[in-house]
């Protein structure tokens, strides 16, 4: 337990966003149910009042609030689980969506190496394989750019060409600025 996350709300706005998706498509799917619910017994209790020869004025004003309230109950009750888990599911997303962001902020900052750590039960592992193998193809590049840089001072030092001097001295700048 000692890798537990504390906040779940890491990403608030895709995650709100997600669950307020998610909260539409319920009250849709749900209101259409209801409708569907109340025109299917309200044939159904006509029929049976009329075979039973018992008349209500209007069987629909009896069978709407009963409709609606259940509707309503189970909007509700679907929608508190619906937010539940929609929460602690695209928290395992949000967490290394926000890791990989601050990867790569540090890899365009020059650190070859970021932090980079998944708990094993989080989504975007596979991408995070490949982030690693991406650092990793950089440090080889940079690698052999300081090793080129390394021979062509040998190669400078034997010619003592001016030119060639400062594209060494760039090249150095600019693996020198990378950490690997």
């Amino acid at each position: 337990m000692e890798n537990r996350r504390k906040i779940v709300m890491i990403n608030k706005k895709f995650q709100i966003t997600l669950i307020v998706k998610f909260l539409i498509v319920n009250v849709c799917v749900l209101s259409l149910f209801g409708v569907l619910l109340y025109m299917f017994f309200n044939s159904e209790i006509e029929a049976n009042l009329a075979s039973a020869h018992v008349t209500y004025q209007n069987v629909g004003e009896m069978l709407l609030p009963i409709v609606i309230t259940l509707s309503v109950i189970n909007i509700i009750i679907s929608s508190v689980i619906i937010t539940v888990f929609v929460l602690f599911a695209s928290f395992r997303i949000a967490g290394p969506l926000y890791r990989f962001n601050a990867a790569i902020k540090e890899i365009s900052q020059g650190n070859l190496i970021p932090l980079l750590k998944l708990r094993d039960k989080d989504e975007l592992t596979a991408f995070s394989e490949s982030l690693q193998e991406m650092a990793q193809f950089l440090i080889s590049i940079t690698k052999k750019g300081k090793e080129l840089s390394t021979e062509l001072k040998k190669v400078d030092e034997l010619k003592n060409n001016e030119t060639i001097s400062k594209k060494v001295k760039e090249i150095d700048d600019i693996v020198d600025n990378l950490k690997y």
